[in-house]
């Protein structure tokens, strides 16, 4: 019994003393807390950002001064913090000529990304709660691209060949506002038609492919065209030297023109770019075209010209030659 008696004198003092050590704690937190919390408050933000209810941005990413006022309250050591607000990306770009929205919420976390805790700054929201962001943009056009691919040809191929460029992709376009590279797929640098891709670059970011269509013509035809003009001479349509920067549509191969000896080489085959030789006295004109028949020395084949799309009927005189005399009738 005195041993009980003596136990129980002691469990309320352990008690008193453990509820005033909580006691204690709670006082000192609570002291704790009254003294930091005026201290923060009375620190100023070291910048003021107020949102715009609007704006239009241009490139890739939107920047936080793309979309906001910053009012910086900096002392000498902070400076660098002024560069740092404005270029912060708070989100990606809508694609050009569309919109989207960028609230607080947003922005504060991009600024914990970039190291800045949003309690160091101010954030003043628009009237409207959030940012409606548009994507500035502007058109790349069919002729754009194609003076772009004609300075390419002219400057890599020198004055070799005829060039006709045609567009092959829809186009204009709709790319983001900056600067805009148009860079060019090679060409090989023999005649014929070709598909090449054009690539736009915007700030230096890949951004669309363009297709355009290369036709490419022995420079020499040019010479002949003004020995036609000189001289009067009627040359037929289908040996119009106008590129238009068309691709020949093949026909389904043809069976081989009979004549010629059977031991002759051909000379020509079925789908194969040959030149065309339209002969009227003393003038001579050159235009591309492409076999529709097979043939050897002599034989008289349909040809197609490459740039009109008509079929004549020539002679083979050489290998990837076919000749159209006017004076003879063919």
């Amino acid at each position: 019994m005195g041993h009980k008696a003596e136990h129980g004198a002691k469990s309320p003092g352990a008690s008193w003393l453990k509820r005033l050590s909580v006691l204690l704690a709670a006082v000192l937190l609570a002291l704790e807390i009254g003294f930091s919390y005026p201290l923060s408050a009375a620190v100023p933000p070291k910048a003021t950002i107020t949102l715009l209810s609007s704006a239009e941005v241009q490139g890739i990413d939107i920047l936080l001064g793309d979309i906001a006022e910053i009012e910086y309250h900096l002392e000498e050591e902070d400076a660098g913090l002024k560069q740092d607000l404005a270029k912060i990306p708070v989100g990606r770009a809508p694609l050009p000529g569309k919109s989207r929205k960028i609230n607080v919420g947003s922005i504060e976390v991009r600024l914990r990304q970039a190291g800045i805790h949003p309690s160091t700054v101010a954030i003043i929201p628009p009237p409207e709660g959030e940012v409606l962001v548009t994507a500035a943009f502007q058109n790349i056009t069919e002729e754009m691209v194609i003076a772009a691919v004609r300075e390419h040809l002219n400057e890599n191929l020198g004055d070799s060949f005829e060039i006709g460029v045609q567009a092959a992709s829809e186009l204009p376009l709709v790319v983001p506002a900056g600067e805009v590279e148009l860079r060019i797929d090679a060409v090989p640098s023999r005649f014929g038609s070709y598909q090449v891709g054009v690539m736009v670059y915007v700030d230096g970011r890949w951004y669309r492919t363009a297709k355009v269509r290369i036709q490419l013509q022995p420079r020499r035809l040019a010479a002949a065209a003004t020995a036609e003009e000189e001289y009067g001479s009627s040359i037929p349509a289908q040996s119009s030297l106008d590129v238009k920067g068309e691709f020949p549509i093949l026909d389904e191969p043809l069976d081989m023109t009979a004549g010629g000896g059977g031991d002759q080489p051909i000379l020509v085959r079925v789908g194969e770019p040959v030149i065309i030789e339209v002969v009227s006295g003393s003038i001579r004109v050159e235009a591309l075209g492409r076999a529709r028949q097979s043939g050897k020395l002599g034989d008289m084949i349909r040809v197609e010209n490459v740039d009109s799309r008509k079929i004549i009927t020539a002679r083979v005189v050489e290998k990837g030659i076919v000749r159209l005399d006017l004076g003879l009738g063919n």
